[in-house]
């Protein structure tokens, strides 16, 4: 289930960046589709990686739309925020994962992780996100 079998993505911006972790967040993707997607929604949630398990808090999800099989796309999708309440500092203050699965009626078709640092600064964490074509 690679990216590589129904989209290539083609430019990936994250803004803000190295800020706090809790600030709000728009992802903007250019993509190629390899074959038609109807009913195809994104869905936007961060991952927190504890040593013993993980926990995803839910972040976003676009209305739905469809895309074209050969065509040049393009996805926003925008949250207010990372609802971090519930979890201590040093939880937090790791590799996290932005996950963005694009899912078509509901089924996923392709997920799009975004490495996430998360650093203590003066006292407040900052977050940064890595771009999957920079890897």
């Amino acid at each position: 289930k690679m990216a590589e079998d129904a989209i290539e993505l083609t430019a990936v911006a994250v803004e803000p960046n190295d800020c706090p972790l809790g600030a709000p967040l728009t992802v903007k993707m250019t993509f190629k589709a390899s074959r038609d997607i109807a009913k195809a929604v994104w869905d936007m949630k961060y991952m927190v990686d504890m040593a013993s398990k993980r926990k995803l808090i839910a972040m976003s999800q676009s209305p739905e739309t469809k895309y074209s099989a050969g065509s040049e796309c393009t996805m926003e999708l925008s949250s207010s925020g990372i609802d971090t309440s519930g979890f201590k500092p040093h939880h937090l203050a790791n590799a996290g994962l932005i996950v963005l699965t694009l899912l078509e009626d509901g089924k996923e078709v392709v997920t799009v992780n975004m490495v996430t640092q998360v650093t203590t600064k003066d006292g407040e964490l900052i977050r940064t996100i890595y771009s999957p074509l920079e890897e």
